[in-house]
């Protein structure tokens, strides 16, 4: 019962600012019950810490304003606040059907102004759509990956939804990034609080340079804290492939992401060769004119795919 009483809070704290109409449903919901008031107060300072933490709020000298530094591995809302358990449905995701809908072609990468002066760059296919209110700016990210660059608005927090996870931002840049049954989160400036969609009571905090996976059925993400990588990994929105120790495997589907003409591994023996180098999204074939003279590779093209085989060694 509680659980339900704490849930029906942070649903309503999550609403805030009211409307006449909305205030009288509350005092009603309020008025049921004397634990209502408490579960209220109770999710409404703990999502103020959230958004503090995720802000970033910081005193006038320059020290953080919050009581405590929030753990890298994640927080709790206050006395059992199930805020996260119920989030899908607070902040109106079902209600994302209108709003502005962008979808991205294989091999576009399309920067995209949002209303609030936030930017999304949205990477090969992808779709995803943006429904910006008084109180919220809300996106819900169907499939594919963006890197989202938020303005700042402490009335207004940023949350993108995608699927099996929640990020919540105010003024911050993140990616995310959505397959079939994963979803990864990776920061770039500032924080964010990322949560899964159907476990409660635990928002995980990342900040700069870290990263979070969400699989589906786990109720939590592996975290950690990777900077190059994730600088390497977000090179598509310049159009380009960083690659620094990947696999020729790993390389090709990275190609074969955005471009028509596929590059194919006809021998299993190179799939494991490890590559460095930095090579622009669009031109697998300079790729595989790289390949030829470093790695001893043949290269066998048609307009639809290109071949990589080993070389034979001359007979003697």
């Amino acid at each position: 019962m509680q659980d339900r009483i704490d849930e029906a809070a942070a649903a309503w704290a999550l609403r805030y600012p009211l409307d006449p109409a909305a205030q009288a449903e509350l005092d009603a919901w309020l008025a049921l019950d004397r634990r209502h008031n408490g579960a209220l107060l109770r999710a409404m300072a703990g999502l103020s810490i959230i958004d503090r933490a995720v802000a970033g709020d910081q005193t006038n000298d320059g020290a953080a304003a919050l009581p405590y530094r929030p753990s890298r591995r994640g927080i709790f809302m206050g006395a059992g606040v199930a805020i996260a358990a119920s989030v899908a449905g607070i902040i109106g995701w079902s209600g994302l059907l209108g709003g502005e809908r962008v979808s991205t072609a294989r091999g576009e990468i399309r920067r995209l102004p949002l209303a609030d002066g936030s930017v999304a760059t949205i990477n090969t296919d992808s779709a995803l759509r943006v429904v910006f209110a008084s109180d919220a700016r809300r996106v819900a990210l169907d499939r594919g990956e963006a890197w989202f660059q938020v303005a700042k608005d402490r009335k207004r927090p940023f949350v993108v939804d995608a699927g099996i996870a929640q990020i919540r931002a105010v003024g911050t840049a993140f990616s995310v990034d959505r397959s079939a049954d994963n979803v990864r989160i990776t920061v770039t400036e500032g924080v964010v609080a990322v949560w899964p969609s159907q476990a409660s009571g635990m928002m995980t905090i990342l900040e700069a340079g870290q990263y979070a996976n969400f699989r589906n059925a786990a109720t939590q993400p592996d975290t950690g804290t990777a900077p190059e990588t994730i600088e390497r990994a977000l090179a598509w929105r310049s159009g380009e492939i960083s690659l620094e120790n990947e696999t020729l495997s790993h390389a090709v589907a990275q190609f074969n992401r955005y471009n028509s003409q596929k590059l194919i591994i006809a021998d299993a023996s190179l799939e494991n060769e490890r590559l460095i180098g930095l090579f622009r999204i669009d031109q697998p074939g300079d790729f595989a004119a790289t390949l030829a003279a470093s790695l001893h590779v043949s290269v066998d093209s048609t307009p639809t795919e290109i071949r990589l085989s080993r070389k034979k060694s001359p007979v003697p």
